[in-house]
């Protein structure tokens, strides 16, 4: 054998994947053909965060009145400060890769057959196999991509020049963050979301609150829309039809946010006895091991959720594995919405517990009742946390610092910290993380602030 793990894709997943291998003592070939660091990296977390932040920052200089001067974006610097940065981090990862051994290949791969891979006409042979491609955007017959003005999210994001009528297909986190961005931005931007609620799958205060914050922006939003492209030719043109009405909807850019599938071209699952799911997705257990006991698969290819945030774990748990480390996923998955107020959620919402016929309560608490919310002028939003007996089954926020908040709450409950434990834990004071001792004050014996 060439090396003991041949790692295919050189994404988050992957590179987690590869690192940890090597860590554990693994000979290690990591084979990528386009760009370490994948769709996270180049094209989408990162980049798109980099934007956010940016308009996060002029919008509090706007909503200041006290700050005697005005704040407006230099798109084109901004695409630069996003370049450098990409840079910064991929120089790392690749530092990383380099340092720990793992034998960087670019090319394509193709699985000829058990532990063999051919890249770009060269075979290798390696032990285990980690299969980490991704995922990858799925032209719908409803909204056919046309790569000039019906595009996929992460392509429109990184346009150097940006169109000023968009309409965004879906209302789930890409649609909300670029929605976000793009009427930053002064654009005029419309929601098409087919499901009765923004951010489906959410909770629904959580949900009805972005949706708030949105329109209060200037965001048109369309829910129960079945939509579809009827002309592209010069602008793009929707057929939008609503439970009492019909409509239609006209922009110079349509963004495609939903549809994706597993990136397994050339891969050959059937011949080496991985199987897929009803989509297409790679089937894994809690290791990260597929129906193969010699080939994993880590991040979107392995399935939902399709995010950075399970991908890094996913293939460190593989990477794990391979090297002789009994390790598992988390039970508890955080996921973080950059949007003009953050969003960070984690666990179950009441609704779920109720069809599962678990008794359950929530505990609200509004981030207006938290001094540090003043200090920073941004007092909208809440932390709901759902509670069955002592123990927190979800944890639902938004407002200023949710995406980090919740890691405290996913800490929380991964441990399986109960609420009388959470109770004897003091949070800093004023902190925005104060919110979460202020929940479990109030479900254990009343209200402080």
């Amino acid at each position: 054998m060439d090396f003991d793990v041949i790692v295919i894709g050189g994404g988050v997943a992957g590179v987690s994947a590869a690192l940890r291998a090597s860590e554990l003592g693994k000979s290690v070939a990591l084979v990528e053909r386009d760009q370490v660091g994948g769709e996270c990296i180049n094209r989408a977390c990162i980049p798109s965060k980099t934007l956010i932040d940016a308009v996060k920052t002029v919008n509090r200089v706007s909503s200041s009145p006290w700050i005697v001067s005005s704040a407006t974006l230099d798109y084109a610097k901004l695409n630069e400060n996003k370049a450098r940065i990409i840079t910064a981090i991929k120089d790392r990862m690749e530092h990383n890769l380099n340092a720990r051994n793992v034998k960087v290949i670019k090319g394509n791969a193709k699985i000829k057959a058990q532990g063999e891979v051919e890249v770009d006409g060269r075979t290798i042979t390696g032990d285990h196999l980690v299969l980490s491609t991704g995922s990858v955007p799925l032209s719908l017959p409803d909204f056919p991509l046309n790569g000039r003005n019906v595009l996929d999210p992460w392509t429109a994001m990184n346009l150097k020049e940006i169109k000023n009528r968009i309409v965004i297909v879906g209302g789930g986190v890409a649609g909300v963050e670029l929605a976000t961005l793009f009427r930053a931005l002064n654009k005029e931007v419309t929601i098409l979301e087919l499901m009765p609620q923004l951010l489906p799958g959410f909770d629904r205060d959580l949900a009805s609150a972005t949706k708030k914050r949105l329109e209060e922006k200037g965001i048109r939003i369309y829910l129960n829309a079945k939509s579809k492209i009827v002309n592209s030719e010069g602008t793009v043109k929707f057929s939008v039809n609503l439970p009492n009405a019909s409509e239609e909807v006209e922009g110079d850019l349509a963004v495609v946010t939903i549809g994706r599938k597993a990136s397994t071209e050339n891969l050959n699952l059937k011949e080496i006895g991985v199987e897929t799911d009803q989509r297409g997705y790679v089937k894994v257990d809690e290791r990260g091991r597929t129906t193969n006991p010699k080939v994993f698969a880590a991040g979107d290819v392995a399935g939902v959720p399709l995010s950075a945030t399970k991908a890094w774990r996913q293939g460190i748990v593989a990477g794990d594995n391979i090297g002789g480390k009994e390790s598992k996923m988390p039970k508890y998955i955080p996921s973080s919405i950059f949007a003009d107020m953050e969003i960070g959620t984690v666990g179950k919402t009441l609704d779920d517990l109720k069809k599962a016929g678990i008794e359950a309560r929530e505990i609200m608490v509004e981030m207006r009742d938290i001094p540090r919310a003043w200090t920073l002028n941004e007092t909208d939003g809440f932390l709901k946390l759902v509670v069955a007996g002592n123990k927190i089954e979800g944890a639902h926020m938004i407002g200023e610092g949710a995406t980090e908040v919740i890691n405290t709450m996913a800490l929380a409950m991964e441990l399986g910290i109960t609420t009388t434990q959470l109770y004897s834990v003091t949070f800093s004071h004023p902190t925005v993380s104060e919110v979460i001792g202020e929940a479990i004050q109030r479900l254990t014996h009343g209200e402080i602030y």
